[in-house]
């Protein structure tokens, strides 16, 4: 067995074989090229040509274990390599578990090995070892090597050197990395406007239910503490409240408006006035702008002596309670300001009058109503028309009544106040008990051809408004109640529209 080992690892002198170090394999050699993972060769047979040294420049791919004994069989003798240098300082320090965290990292990550898979202490003295990777960061310090921090992508087949520019990681399911910007334009939001402002349009459910507060369902909770919320007509009363509270713009103005006498203009005012004074809990004042001097101060509850004369006779106003002193006000908060009757007035309310007034009165009041006269070419009522913001027609439930309103409204839209006609409520009242001589439904159809859905209200009739005292809101009958605010409900829509 040693005789055969010496014979083929070690051959005669005589035989033609080169005896230098360069050519010979000894037992130490053998063990270390394998170490290394250089392949080793076989000794030529006996009589076979010399064979030149091989200078081997290039690094061999990593074979496995099983592999490297084969190829010691099937190839020639291997060279004795010179002893490696040092890695430079500079060269980057790979960590020892980096195979395994490759592996970990699976088929979707984007972070690869390096395209060579020499280690470092296999590089040859003629080939360069691979530069420091340079990251867009901050310098690295000498000696350590920078890995990529959040936001910056290895793209594939580029080593673990080549980071792109790229802020973010890329992986094959999502490439938005933590800290970066979403997906579009880099530092720019993706959706329009702030995130503040889209909360406005997030649901928000209540904890608690508001309890109920008439009907069967309160006296359930009065008397057990079962909470079952408010009724489907309490909650439709508190839509109707949401919108009268909404702000109106400036100084907002409506008119009450009708071409015959005794339709109930006045009633409809002080019920109008009294349920958005009740709501809002603002300022709100009725002015008498009938020339025929009307009764409304006698409709709230007349407290003052004092008509619109006497205030505009006063030059130095200068506050709201300067102005109160000229005003009547009900138990609604409804403030009421008359013209005066015939045995004290000198001439008839006019144009004048009411501008001079609303002059005055803009400064302290957020909404005025003006009670109108039945004419439409008076001098007071082209005035009216032409600063109001909203109208109100109002029609007795009669075939003489529902001429007179189809008359005002082709008025309105023959004599340039389209807008003020597309911002204007139809009020069909019944001032007489019993059935009309009109069919309703029909009217309400007709009268919504010219005025937007939902603005054609049908009043019932009342006892309370029949007396001809003073309106009490509180008195009067619930589907009255309702219907009045309902009218204020439409006439709210307008505050924001300029």
């Amino acid at each position: 067995m040693s005789s055969d080992y010496d014979r083929l690892f070690y051959p005669p002198a005589d035989q033609g074989m080169p005896t230098d170090d360069a050519t010979v394999i000894r037992p130490r050699d053998l063990g270390q090229s394998q170490q290394r993972g250089f392949p080793t060769q076989a000794a030529p047979e006996a009589g076979a040509a010399p064979q030149e040294s091989v200078q081997c420049d290039e690094i061999p791919p990593e074979r496995p274990i099983g592999e490297e004994h084969e190829a010691a069989a099937n190839h020639g003798p291997t060279l004795n390599p010179e002893p490696l240098p040092l890695p430079p300082e500079s060269a980057p320090q790979w960590p020892q578990n980096f195979g395994q965290a490759h592996q970990q990292l699976g088929h979707g990550g984007r972070h690869e090995r390096p395209a060579s898979t020499a280690r470092p202490d296999q590089w040859s003295s003629t080939a360069p070892p691979p530069a420091a990777a340079q990251w867009p960061a901050a310098a690295p310090t000498p000696g350590t090597h920078q890995w990529p921090t959040a936001g910056q992508v290895v793209p594939q087949g580029g080593g673990i050197g080549a980071v792109s520019a790229g802020p973010r990681w890329e992986t094959g399911e999502s490439s938005v990395g933590p800290g970066s910007p979403p997906q579009g334009q880099p530092g720019q939001a993706t959706g329009p406007g702030r995130a503040i402002d889209g909360l406005s349009e997030v649901g928000i459910k209540a904890g608690v239910k508001a309890p109920p507060q008439r009907g069967w369902r309160h006296w359930l909770y009065a008397s057990t503490r079962i909470n079952l919320g408010p009724s489907p007509d309490e909650i439709y009363e508190s839509e109707l409240n949401g919108r009268i509270r909404r702000n109106a713009r400036d100084f907002y103005q409506i008119g009450i408006l009708g071409l015959k006498g005794g339709a109930g203009k006045t009633a409809v005012t002080v019920a109008l006035g009294s349920a958005m004074a009740k709501v809002r809990g603002d300022r709100i004042l009725a002015i008498d702008a009938d020339p025929d001097a009307g009764n409304l101060a006698d409709r709230v509850g007349r407290q003052s002596a004092a008509t619109i004369a006497d205030l505009l006779a006063n030059p130095e106003l200068s506050s709201y309670n300067d102005i109160r002193g000229y005003t009547s006000m009900n138990r609604a908060n409804l403030e009421a300001l008359p013209s005066a009757d015939y045995t004290r007035a000198g001439h008839e309310f006019d144009d004048k009058d009411w501008t001079g007034t609303t002059a005055v009165v803009s400064r302290y009041y957020n909404l005025v109503l003006a009670d109108t006269g039945t004419g439409l070419l008076q001098k007071s009522a082209r005035a009216v028309l032409s600063t109001v913001s909203g109208a109100v027609i109002v029609a007795s439930a009669s075939i003489d009544g529902a001429r007179q309103a189809a008359i005002t409204m082709d008025w309105l839209g023959q004599n340039g106040y389209q807008k003020l006609l597309g911002r204007s409520c139809v009020v069909i009242n019944h001032i007489t008990p019993g059935k009309p001589n009109v069919d309703i439904e029909d009217l309400v159809q007709q009268f919504e051809r010219h005025v937007p859905a939902g603005r054609v209200i049908v009043l019932p009739y009342d006892k309370h408004i029949a007396t001809g005292a003073e309106i009490q809101f509180d008195l009067l009958s619930k589907k009255y109640r309702r219907r009045i605010t309902e009218l204020a409900a439409a006439l709210s829509d307008d505050f924001g529209i300029p």
